[in-house]
């Protein structure tokens, strides 16, 4: 990840932290270290591994169910009667918009969340074919 890239997300992490009042609760999970096959192996916080970025690039489900899942068990937590958004950054956005359209329903287990708002920063809808 660039210098830019983290000077990004400080920034959007700032500016979230202002829209801040009694009536929201913003949980900020940072990915866990993993080596990124298209960083030639290089560990670095990302939420699933991916080889390359193209628009027939193959995507690594296993390793998105299982953050999603990491998700959906950290969010399960909260209250029933709370309305759940979620949101990222570039992996983020991607690990979003996956548990949000999809989740982990490749592995037959249901996600216990239903996310009533998502948002993603420069990211894409992983397994969109």
């Amino acid at each position: 990840m660039s210098a830019v890239q983290l000077d990004l997300q400080d920034r959007w992490v700032l500016k979230m932290y202002g829209w801040m009042n009694k009536n929201v609760k913003w949980i900020c999970p940072t990915a866990p270290r993993r080596p990124l096959t298209i960083l030639g192996g290089m560990e670095t916080n990302a939420w699933f591994d991916i080889a390359e970025l193209s628009e027939n690039m193959q995507d690594d489900v296993a390793s998105l169910n299982h953050a999603a899942l990491s998700i959906a068990n950290l969010l399960s937590e909260e209250p029933t009667n709370v309305m759940i958004g979620i949101g990222g950054i570039g992996f983020g956005a991607a690990q979003a918009l996956y548990l949000a359209s999809k989740g982990c329903y490749d592995t037959n287990q249901r996600l216990q969340i239903k996310p009533r708002v998502v948002i993603g920063l420069n990211g894409w809808l992983p397994v969109w074919r």
